[in-house]
């Protein structure tokens, strides 16, 4: 397996990483993957979303180039799976203020 290259965290830029968060789509997209640590086939991910295959590729591709997803190929198959650690690292809390598993997990915020 060979992974695609994608940005260090050093040089994770936040007005980046915000754009491709930007798009409901993608983060459609980040919600589906975000199950664990094991990598996600793209194409099982992908049938969250109605768009077609290409628009899909696109949007795998702007998530890997701001650096929120690590993909690796595997013959035919690629694999995703979000940079969790290096996104806190460089830019803590922004992963569970934006993704929709991680505000099922925390609590509800009550009105006094």
């Amino acid at each position: 397996m060979r992974t695609l290259p994608q940005p260090s965290v050093d040089s994770l830029d936040l007005t980046t990483v915000l754009a491709a968060l930007a798009d409901p789509v993608r983060r459609t997209l980040l919600d589906a993957i975000d199950i664990g640590t094991e990598p996600v086939a793209c194409s099982a991910a992908a049938t969250t979303v109605d768009v077609g295959a290409p628009t899909v590729s696109h949007h795998w591709r702007v998530l890997r180039e701001a650096g929120l997803i690590e993909t690796t190929v595997d013959g035919r198959q690629r694999f995703v799976r979000i940079r969790r650690d290096d996104l806190e690292r460089r830019f803590p809390g922004l992963l569970p203020a934006v993704l929709s598993s991680e505000q099922r997990t925390t609590k509800p915020a009550t009105n006094l």
